[in-house]
């Protein structure tokens, strides 16, 4: 009997002892609110363990829990790693261009500094003739006109050649004073990088010598670990290439702020009182919340008009639903998208590129994919990325 199995038993038989409780409450129950009461002890209970496999400790050997806390390491340093790789790659592309403009910058120094070198030869061969001499020894006053002009033209080309002489130099020290710079950032880059890759190595070494050591059952329930986190990073990136999308079609508009959102609860008939646990996040790789109280079957709806972005089924290879199993994601151009995830098989209604409006119903309450019981996983994502969904709600 894997974990899974064991634990949807467990949840049966609390289920069980729900029904028969609450039977005997009512026989015995004096007012309504003792029988809610107890049925809000029981609820506490059951959510004990009623929640997706993600997220449960108590299937979460010691072993599984150093596994996850390294896997969460081993992306760090990924991420870390990627960072400077690509720091390094563009401060390289930079010099190359900088190198290259040097190159151009000393060439036009060399033809400016010819060019000046010709205009102080000429100078001196005309010997102590000054522009004064030159305005003296006009014949009439056209003559005086025409020098006097020539005189203000070599002056200003004399100028301009001199200034565009110090431009270059400056504009030839900045640039090597930044390769300078660049290459001691590249340097100092790769030393981190250095670091970065052997504690990568280090978490993995470790990693691999504690899944060598799991029970097939752990081995198994870490592989879908791995999975669902990984399809969650694949997810994140595919929306935010979205949002980004739009923000540069929209001139990158500003998020709506929560209050202004105007989302409608997405189970129909239910309210934030069906929220499994309302606090965010209710555990560390947890990025929506549960809406799990009294709600299987139950039509999933949009919380606002919007666009359907995913529409789809997440199957591993032998076809069986994995990570958010059905599940749908809507932009609703304001800045925001939602997600719905774990719905009843075959029961979404909309494919991708669909126009939907608050309140249409997009599917039903279910548990496919990793999940351990009927639930809605809502999400908010703003640049593709999930944020508290709670001061979106009604």
């Amino acid at each position: 009997m894997n974990i899974l199995k064991k634990y949807v038993k467990i949840l049966i038989i609390i289920c069980i002892l729900f029904c028969l409780i609450s039977n005997c409450t009512y026989l015995y129950a004096v007012t309504s609110s003792e029988l809610n009461q107890q049925q809000n002890e029981l609820d506490s209970k059951i959510d004990g363990i009623k929640s997706e496999i993600a997220g449960t400790k108590e299937k979460m050997t010691t072993a599984l829990n150093q596994i996850d806390k390294l896997n969460d390491e081993i992306t760090t340093y990924k991420g870390e790693i990627k960072q400077l790789q690509g720091r390094i790659n563009d401060v390289e592309a930079q010099i190359k261009i900088k190198e290259e403009d040097i190159i151009i910058q000393e060439e036009k120094y060399k033809t400016q500094k010819e060019l000046l070198d010709k205009r102080l030869v000429a100078l001196y061969e005309s010997g102590s003739t000054s522009y004064l001499d030159m305005l003296l020894s006009c014949e009439n006053l056209s003559d005086l006109i025409s020098k006097y002009y020539l005189i203000e033209e070599l002056a200003e080309a004399d100028e301009e050649l001199l200034d565009r002489i110090s431009n270059t130099q400056e504009k030839i020290k900045a640039e090597k004073d930044y390769l300078v710079s660049a290459k001691s950032e590249i340097e100092e880059n790769k030393k981190s990088l250095k670091v970065k890759e052997n504690s990568l190595a280090s978490s993995v070494s470790q990693k691999q010598s504690l899944v060598s050591n799991l029970t097939e059952e752990e081995k198994e329930l870490q592989e879908q670990l791995e999975e669902f986190e990984e399809d969650k990073r694949i997810i994140q990136a595919e929306l935010a290439k979205i949002a980004a999308e739009e923000a540069k079609k929209n001139n990158n508009q500003v998020v709506t702020a929560p209050s202004a959102c105007g989302y409608i609860f997405p189970v129909y008939g239910c309210s934030r009182s069906n929220i499994n646990n309302p606090n965010y996040p209710s555990y560390a790789k947890h990025t929506g919340i549960d809406v799990n109280i009294n709600v299987k079957g139950k039509s999933i709806v949009a919380v606002k008009d919007g666009t359907v972005v995913t529409s789809t089924a997440m199957r591993n290879l032998k076809g069986q639903y994995k990570s958010f199993g059905e599940y749908v994601v809507i932009n609703h151009h304001d800045g925001t998208m939602t997600l719905y995830a774990h719905m009843l098989s075959g029961s979404r209604t909309v494919s991708p590129g669909d126009k939907v409006t608050q309140g249409q119903v997009i599917g039903k309450v279910g548990s496919t994919g990793n999940s351990s019981g009927d639930h809605l996983h809502f999400e908010v994502r703003i640049k593709g990325s999930p944020v508290n969904p709670m001061p979106y709600l009604p």
